[in-house]
């Protein structure tokens, strides 16, 4: 079996309709998340939100849970 790794625009309609047609093929294609199977893809996800500079800074725990909490 071969293995091929997609990346796509998911603003772009014509995209997310091909995705679509591929994903409703499932007697066809067998669709791996990479996100569960592969760990060093968090690692990457990481690595391109710190250099695009999403990213949070706190001083103290407090200050982190403020950031995170829903309800700050």
């Amino acid at each position: 079996m071969a293995t091929i790794t997609l990346e796509y625009n998911a603003r772009n309609k014509l995209a997310n309709r091909i995705i679509e047609v591929i994903l409703a093929m499932d007697n066809v294609f067998k669709v791996k998340d990479h996100r569960e199977t592969n760990n060093s893809y968090l690692t990457q996800e990481a690595i391109q939100d710190a250099e695009n500079g999403n990213v949070v800074v706190c001083d103290s725990y407090v200050d982190y849970l403020k950031h995170t909490s829903k309800y700050a």
